[in-house]
């Protein structure tokens, strides 16, 4: 693999970690199918022609204007076809109420950190005048993309693939969204310094000042993953292309499948395989060799607060 397509597409909730869950253990998922350059010319006719027989004779093909028992049809079939392409696909989920609870305590902590330098201070004002931190709420569309993205990395990884490029494939998504997918994409395999500045106004010289922090980290040779990935591009497909429309429809099956968690497993981890065994293309979903410990992002920091110990 030089090359692979990553077709993907969203569903459930997407909004900001300010936002609590609507209902007991709601989640967002962002899923993918994985095309090797080599393997697009034969497989693309396959799905494409599926989604032409659903597509209305006038205006564009939406699953939810479909009859029940046609949503059932064109679900077996894009799956159907995906077991006999045998393409990997991935998936990344998050719980609301665990990235909304991350997003309370970092709060909490500027409010404390912000108690404890006016304490310090005795009262006195500073000599640099700064306005307030704030902790800007993070985007569940923007994280799950992020999970996504690192899944992919690691399954090209585990394959000793070096210099890849790399094509993500979606469904229409605001420009903003597409340069934040591409900001935290380079950021995973970024080893630059990472430096942040600051300014402030000098109230005795009447001035403004800036400052920077810089933070170098050195990674051993065997966690050096530069030459993995030559290039990143995100490209926005019509809705016509049937992978995109697969891969809208594996999200959405996914989405439904952890809604219909019972109570021993509603709040439990998301991104394992146990969590989608259950699924009709759990054998696809199982894509890694070793799975290791267990998420540390989104089944860890953002665990769900009702999660078990």
């Amino acid at each position: 693999m030089t090359k692979v397509f990553l077709y993907s597409d969203e569903s459930g909730a997407k909004g900001y970690a300010d936002q609590d869950e609507s209902y007991a253990g709601e989640v967002g998922v962002f899923a993918g199918i994985l095309v090797p350059e080599e393997c697009l010319a034969a497989v693309k006719p396959v799905f494409d022609q599926i989604a032409a027989r659903y597509t209305p004779a006038s205006g564009k093909l939406h699953i939810a204007d479909l009859s029940s028992n046609q949503q059932g049809a064109i679900r077996e079939e894009l799956f159907s076809a995906i077991k006999n392409t045998k393409l990997p696909c991935f998936w990344y989920s998050i719980h609301v109420a665990g990235l909304h609870a991350h997003h309370q305590t970092l709060g909490a902590m500027l409010k404390q950190h912000g108690e404890s330098l006016r304490s310090a201070r005795g009262g006195e004002k500073p000599r640099i005048k700064r306005g307030s931190p704030r902790e800007e709420p993070a985007s569940m569309h923007v994280e799950l993309f992020c999970g996504l993205y690192a899944h992919l990395l690691a399954f090209l990884l585990e394959r000793g693939r070096q210099g890849v490029d790399v094509e993500v494939r979606t469904d229409q998504v605001d420009t903003p969204i597409v340069q934040r997918f591409t900001e935290v994409a380079k950021e995973l395999l970024n080893h630059d310094p990472n430096i942040v500045t600051a300014s402030g106004f000098d109230t005795i010289e009447k001035k403004v000042v800036t400052g920077s922090v810089t933070t170098t980290v050195k990674w051993p040779p065997e966690l050096d993953l530069s030459p993995l990935v030559s290039s990143l591009s995100i490209v926005t497909m019509p809705d016509s292309d049937g992978l995109v429309l697969a891969a809208d429809v594996l999200a959405n099956s996914l989405n439904y499948l952890f809604k219909s968690r019972n109570t021993e497993t509603l709040y439990g981890p998301l991104n394992c395989k146990d969590a989608v065994a259950a699924h009709p293309l759990g054998a696809h979903l199982d894509a890694f060799f070793d799975w290791g410990a267990g998420d540390c992002v989104g089944d860890a920091i953002y665990r769900h607060p009702k999660a078990a110990t």
